[in-house]
């Protein structure tokens, strides 16, 4: 299994790759109720940065607060 994160509007998601459809799964650990996927990773990309939108959308609609995001991509250098 192949996992690639990605960041989106500041928030932290995950694509993971699985040998079944659809092949490309997507999480977003600060939203667990927000989980999409896609045929391909472009397709999952896409798809996880729209459910992002509607889902922030949607929250502001009802007047409800945005939380700030808990989780950053973090990068290291091996000496």
């Amino acid at each position: 299994m192949k996992k690639t994160y990605h960041d989106y509007r500041g928030y932290v998601f995950s694509i993971t790759y699985q040998p079944k459809a659809p092949a490309y799964a997507v999480r977003f650990p600060d939203w667990p109720t927000i989980i999409t996927s896609g045929p391909t990773i472009a397709a999952a990309f896409a798809n996880a940065c729209e459910a992002l939108d509607l889902h922030i959308e949607s929250l502001r609609k009802l007047g409800l607060a945005v939380p700030r995001p808990k989780h950053r991509i973090t990068v290291s250098a091996k000496g």
